[in-house]
This record gives structure tokens, sequence and C-alpha cells, in this order.
């Protein structure tokens, strides 16, 4: 029998970024990033087959090439266009339940949300980590918040900034030295340079949001990088 407690397998992934005199992706283009997004999620141990247009367990979202016209007809807009969004699920609600979907902001923020309870493959901060990097691939992330969506809403430092939780992406290059309290420091490359890192707090385990010991690390870190003026307040992003 497994010594992991299914009740900590919560793992929510959001990325943030900003459109900002950028030109609107057509529909198709928006559908491609989050199927490449679930090709990621393909290699670390999901079903591309398990994965529907939101609300309707009948239209699969992707075919075998990319996203299928289910997805790319379920497409909803915002007003005068000016934002658009994906939802996708696995048909399940609870324990053994998964989604994800993107929004594309022309005014405001736009982001990326991934969330699972219950699956075992997200246990090893490795495969989490990859996944982290392979959205980065797709979005350009001011910034990733991975963790239990109970630690962003209660246990984080800061209201006004983002939490550690299990991992934290900052579009920074940072060194031991900066952040000693990091169970380790994983180097985000682009095109033969660094634009980034990713901070994890636990290594050895899953996070767990009811460990004190791991709630105290990710605290920690905020602190730390609070100070080096190096964790963003959300108004500044």
């Amino acid at each position: 029998m497994s010594s992991y407690d299914d009740d900590i397998l919560d793992v929510e992934l959001k990325l943030t970024f900003r459109l900002k005199n950028s030109p609107m992706s057509s529909r198709p283009k928006q559908c491609e990033d989050v199927w490449r997004f679930a090709q990621s999620l393909e290699r670390s141990g999901f079903d591309m087959n398990q994965w529907f247009v939101m609300g309707d367990p009948n239209a699969p979202a992707f075919a075998i090439a990319g996203p299928s016209d289910f997805l790319i007809d379920s497409f909803s807009d915002g007003p005068n266009l000016s934002s658009s969004r994906t939802h996708i699920w696995n048909g399940k609600e609870g324990k053994g339940g998964a989604g994800f979907g993107a929004t594309y902001d022309l005014k405001w923020l736009s982001k990326f949300e991934f969330r699972a309870d219950g699956f075992g493959c997200l246990r090893s901060y490795e495969h989490v980590a990859n996944l982290v990097e392979g959205a980065l691939g797709i979005w350009p992330g001011l910034l990733v918040q991975v963790g239990p969506y109970a630690y962003s809403t209660s246990e984080k430092v800061f209201r006004d900034r983002p939490g550690v939780g299990w991992m934290l992406y900052l579009p920074h290059v940072l060194t031991p030295a900066r952040v000693p309290e990091a169970r380790a420091l994983i180097p985000v490359m682009r095109d033969g340079a660094q634009p980034g890192t990713i901070i994890v707090s636990v290594t050895d385990e899953m996070f767990d949001v009811n460990n004190r010991a791991h709630v105290k690390v990710a605290n920690d870190i905020e602190i730390r990088l609070a100070d080096q003026d190096l964790l963003p307040r959300f108004v500044d992003l």
C-alpha cells in the first residue's frame, strides 16, 4: 500500500502572462497552445484521450494531431473581443478530477491554469517542474505558482503577492546564495539564455499544506524574496 496520503494529491499550477502591445492570437492558435500543454501532461502520465470540452463529456478536446473542432467551436469571447478563454476537463469532480485552460486578455493580465486532484504521477517535483517548463515554453510567463489551492488562499505570507507554495517561477536568475531556504533552484533556459528560475520548497516528497515544516519553508522563501525586492506585488505585474 502506498505511504502517501491521497488527501494531499492536490496540485494547482497558475501561470500569469501579459499580452500588452501584442495582437490577440487566432482561435486555432490559442487552442493549439493548450493542446501543446496536453502533450506535456501526456509525457507525465495523463491520457490525451481523457480531455473534453468543459461541461460536455461527449466533446473530445483533442484530435490525433491537434485541437478538435469541438474545442475550437467552444471558444468563449469576452466583451469587444478583447479577451477569450478555453476550458478543458476530464469529466470528473473532486478526487480524480483535472482540468486546465487559458484566458487571453489584451487589457488585463492573461493566465493559464491547471488543477488536478488525486494523481500519483504528480507526486514527483521533477514531473511537476517539467510541466512548469513546458507551460513557459508556450506562454510568456511573468510568474508561475504551484501548490495546493489551500496554500494560496490561507497560508502564504503576503496577500498582495504570489505565494511560493511548492514551486514559484520568477523571471530572475537566482542562486543558492540569494535563496538559501530553497531545496532546489531550476534554471529555465530559452535560446541559450536563462530568463528565469523555478524555486522549489520541497523535494523529498509532495508539498503538504498540513505539514507545518513545508509551510514554514515556503513562507521563509517568500520573506527572503520580498526582502530582496524579488517577489512582485500583483498590481505591479
